[in-house]
């Protein structure tokens, strides 16, 4: 049987659509560092680099290529190519040299040359021996991006509704990708942007102020029902009554001047909506640092600032004939159109305000906020708040002067976003800015799923497509309390032994883990449709096979009723074990590669693969019933593997179970 192994293979990695060389990543040049013990890997590549007479470890990953390129061995190793051509000696001599270089590594126990391959076989028992004591619950983490500061925005739904699955999807990933780089080693900040000055807010006031709608409504979140009923509505009668959109511009216009009854309403309904978003996200693990809107942004005239350092340096101009006359525009590089950033009647487009924040994120204006505290979160950490109160405080963290900034965001507003980088990268000056959209696609859902959940299939048959102004949408509360029901009562049927709280627990953990799983699987610029009875299978590999295979894990360790030894005699391994070894040992690189790339799907593609390749084991050894020797190594084995299970799970917020 042979072993599948991804020890060398560095994911192709693109920034902002252009292909670079593997030592750039999306997160800029960075060259490698030595992660704590132990990431055997980096001991490897070290080892071979110095055996090989190559510049760096990154030149010696350009090298190494495992089996799933269908080569022989564990890995192979093609620098003959390179060596053949160089030299001008033919392959196999190069390769030949090779071998002859690598006779004595301590990791490498056998070698061959086929058709220019040195194809290369681990010696286990050095991988077990150094592996040994040194895994532990920090297994994993790194210093690769220590000294780093990094920004990541996420979620910023308009505060007029209840977050919706498509949202959860934003949530899930900047999220994930916050946890996988603080994990990763980098000094994080994660924000949360508000538009409080938005026109779905100035519908929501309309509702409330012009047609007395009732403010709030008994029994109803708050959340749920503004954005279900009161949205909804308003936006209907825009279409019978268009005279009333003018209200909306009246609220507008005294939401931007603040310090009026309407702005103070706008703000109170604001803060409920936020309130509700926020427990829905506690209920998902979902945490933030800060939460800042965009009204302070223009209180604070950060936009301002902005737009008299972007004319003073040339990057806009006004324009005075054409379609554009009298409007403020940025001049794109070609072949893009320039973009407008203040209309001829004096307001701020979108991608103006965006550019005024991203300023301040990386500390290019002179001016910042005031903070205060705003609640103790589930996590155990401080939400802080931007604010214009008086009672602000002068001890606070230091949120923003990043170097890299990360905005996940809908991949509709690829443009906005490319207009702003643009504008930022130009007003740092040569500082190494570095500004990041992370993009994705939409949520649909099964027609399956849809009807499930009472809604309407689309005239077609096809996934069901969301509006929120329509009112046409699944809230993220009503499809995790489906989700809940129907793993609380698998849950039950398959574990009588279980009482009623364990159960509910359970089934929650499960929720909120198959949910967040499902939507940072994939690549996230494509369109995912959801399918409840997919996500549940264990055919699938998801969020449920995982924490299944945890609980197998923690099982035979209740029922071993053993210390686990940490030095020992390795015996000889089996196929099934290999496996095992080299997915704990790979864990660490694979922490690495994923934040150089941001990719997610690096770590959710590790976790399926390795609860696969553990169940594999499972099923074709024995642990507790082995010969004594073999029972040792095996238990260490388990416990190593529930440790990294753990760790890697912990890493995309899924929720580790060890009884399900």
């Amino acid at each position: 049987m042979q072993t599948k192994v991804w020890l060398f293979v560095t994911q192709p990695i693109f920034k902002f659509g252009r292909r670079l060389t593997l030592e750039w990543s999306p997160m800029g040049l960075k060259s490698s560092k030595m992660e704590r013990y132990p990431n055997l890997i980096t001991e490897i590549l070290k080892e071979a680099t110095s055996r090989l007479g190559l510049k760096n470890i990154d030149e010696t990953r350009r090298y190494f290529k495992t089996q799933t390129y269908g080569y022989g061995g564990d890995f192979s190793i093609t620098l003959a190519l390179r060596d053949s051509k160089l030299n001008k000696i033919p392959i196999e001599k190069a390769a030949g040299d090779i071998k002859a270089k690598l006779e004595g590594s301590k990791f490498i126990k056998r070698t061959e040359v086929v058709n220019g391959y040195v194809n290369c076989w681990y010696d286990y028992t050095k991988l077990a021996e150094y592996l040994m004591g040194g895994i532990n619950d920090d297994y994993g983490k790194s210093d690769y991006g220590k000294d780093e500061r990094v920004m990541v925005e996420h979620t910023s739904v308009n505060p007029n509704k209840a977050i919706h699955i498509g949202h959860v999807r934003n949530s899930s990933i900047g999220d994930s990708l916050s946890r996988l780089l603080r994990f990763a080693g980098y000094d994080l900040t994660v924000t949360n942007y508000i538009d409080d000055t938005g026109a779905q807010v100035a519908d929501n006031v309309v509702g409330v102020k012009f047609l007395n709608l009732p403010r709030k409504k008994p029994g109803v979140k708050i959340d749920h029902y503004l954005g279900d009923e009161v949205y909804v509505k308003v936006n209907k009668l825009y279409e019978d009554d268009p005279a009333l959109m003018e209200k909306r511009g009246l609220v507008l216009k005294a939401i931007e001047e603040g310090n009026n009854e309407i702005a103070l309403l706008a703000k109170d309904m604001v803060m409920d909506v936020l309130k509700a978003q926020l427990q829905t996200l506690s209920r998902l693990g979902v945490f933030f640092d800060l939460v800042n809107y965009e009204s302070h942004i223009l209180m604070y005239k950060f936009w301002a600032t902005a737009f008299a350092h972007m004319k003073s340096v040339g990057a806009i101009k006004l324009e005075t004939d054409g379609k554009k006359k009298g409007c403020w525009v940025f001049k794109t590089a070609p072949p893009d159109e320039d973009k407008i950033l203040v209309r001829s009647d004096g307001t701020v487009v979108y991608a103006g305000k965006d550019i005024a924040y991203a300023m301040w994120k990386h500390g290019l204006l002179d001016s910042d906020f005031r903070y205060k505290k705003m609640e103790l979160q589930k996590n155990g950490e401080e939400l802080w708040t931007t604010t214009l109160d008086k009672d602000s405080t002068k001890t606070h963290p230091t949120f923003n002067h990043v170097k890299h900034s990360i905005s996940v965001i809908d991949i509709r507003q690829s443009y906005e976003q490319a207009v702003v980088k643009e504008a930022i990268e130009k007003l740092g000056n040569g500082k190494g800015i570095d500004y990041v959209h992370y993009e994705y696609g939409v949520v649909a859902l099964s027609p399956n799923t849809a009807n499930k959940l009472g809604v309407k299939e689309t005239e077609e048959g096809g996934a069901f497509q969301m509006s929120g102004r329509k009112g046409v949408y699944i809230n993220a509360d009503n499809f995790l309390d489906k989700l809940y029901e129907t793993l609380l009562d698998e849950t039950k049927s398959k574990n009588q032994n279980l009482g009623e709280t364990e159960c509910k627990e359970v089934a929650e953990s499960l929720a909120v883990s198959t949910l967040r799983y499902e939507m940072i699987r994939t690549d996230p610029k494509k369109i995912i449709v959801f399918d409840l009875d997919e996500a549940l299978k264990l055919e699938s590999k998801g969020a449920v096979y995982i924490d299944y295979t945890l609980s197998r894990m923690a099982g035979i360790l209740r029922n071993s009723n053993s210390k686990i030894k940490t030095s020992m005699a390795i015996p000889e391994l089996s196929d099934f074990e290999k496996r095992v070894l080299l997915d704990i040992l790979r864990f660490p690189e694979i922490i690495e590669s994923a934040a150089k790339a941001l990719d997610l799907t690096v770590v959710s593609g590790f976790l399926s693969e390795f609860a696969s390749d553990f169940n594999a084991f499972y099923t074709n050894t024995t642990v507790l019933k082995a010969e004594e020797s073999i029972r040792d190594f095996r238990l260490w084995l388990v416990t190593a593997a529930r440790t990294t299970l753990i760790n890697a799970m912990s890493t995309l917020g899924l929720v580790p179970l060890e009884r399900m």
